[in-house]
């Protein structure tokens, strides 16, 4: 096989604000090298079969079967049947939020979507049906893109997430540990708990959060990008938006005073980091927020 390579973005444009996709493999038959990406993935076979390697294990896909590979994990499909077709669906860790934490169940040798890369009718077909079910809504959905259409696909992630965190049948006794899950959910917790109490601060900075949650800034730094596929900047940075953005939807406070209250550093930074994740300037936002409620809105007190 050739040398795996890192795959930075999908074959597809994919939104920094829904960090979502599906499409069907525009290969056939399908395969693709060995590779590795940031994005959690989940395959449908629709038609045929073909071999997969990952993480060094070899697995065989035919129709119906449902694969999952979580962040960062080595992939590849080879050695398909001629008719072989598959449906890709491909989501950003941070489409969980902070709620990434029930995905790294420390009694398990894997990140859930990690431990289970082959679900199939035959093997599980409790699981298998419902995970079917869940994607072929999330599908539809994507298709149609009604309003409510990126809800109800997270909702439906969600849920996926909880039925593969329910099925996954603890570890055999000496199995390898790919991960060092010690204390991972706590560590989590305590490193978000701290960006929460930290953000309004402009001066906050990676050396701030790493003296409090006590690590050196280098581990905490690999250690949030990989359990979450994120860094500690990008976190920071989405806690202080979301921050913001209930501040512009509450009140008509001006958009310097939330930018500085909201711990960034200057009035060009939040704007810059507000469009570039929520796809508007403030000043739009916060006007439509307005108009939304019929009146301009009073300053919060």
């Amino acid at each position: 096989m050739n040398q795996p390579f890192y795959e930075k973005e999908p074959l597809k444009p994919i939104e920094r604000t829904f960090p979502f996709l599906v499409w069907d493999s525009p290969r056939v038959p399908f395969w693709f090298p060995q590779h590795w990406h940031e994005r959690m993935e989940m395959l449908y076979v629709l038609k045929g079969s073909f071999n997969a390697d990952i993480n060094g294990k070899a697995w065989a896909g035919h129709q119906g079967d449902i694969v999952a590979i979580d962040t960062g994990l080595i992939h590849g499909f080879f050695d398909s049947s001629a008719d072989s077709a598959v449906r890709i669906f491909q989501f950003g860790p941070d489409i969980f939020n902070e709620a990434l934490v029930e995905l790294q169940n420390r009694e398990l040798t894997m990140p859930v979507f990690g431990q289970r890369p082959l679900i199939s009718a035959s093997a599980d077909k409790s699981l298998h049906d419902g995970l079917e079910r869940l994607l072929m809504e999330i599908d539809a959905e994507y298709k149609r893109q009604e309003a409510g259409f990126r809800l109800l696909i997270k909702a439906k992630l969600y849920e996926i997430a909880a039925l593969l965190l329910r099925n996954t049948p603890p570890p055999q006794q000496g199995s390898r540990i790919h991960y060092n899950k010690k204390n991972n959910t706590q560590l989590l917790e305590r490193i978000f708990s701290c960006l929460y109490d930290n953000h309004d601060d402009p001066s906050f900075m990676l050396e701030d959060a790493a003296r409090e949650v006590g690590l050196s800034k280098f581990y905490l730094t690999r250690f949030l990008k990989e359990q979450t596929g994120q860094g500690f900047h990008e976190h920071l940075t989405r806690i202080r938006l979301r921050a913001a953005e209930n501040r512009l939807a509450s009140s008509d406070m001006p958009i310097t005073d939330i930018a500085f209250l909201c711990g960034f550093q200057s009035l060009a930074s939040f704007n810059r980091a507000f469009r570039c994740y929520i796809g508007v300037n403030p000043s739009v936002y916060q006007a439509r927020k307005q108009l939304s409620h019929g009146s301009p809105l009073r300053n919060a007190p």
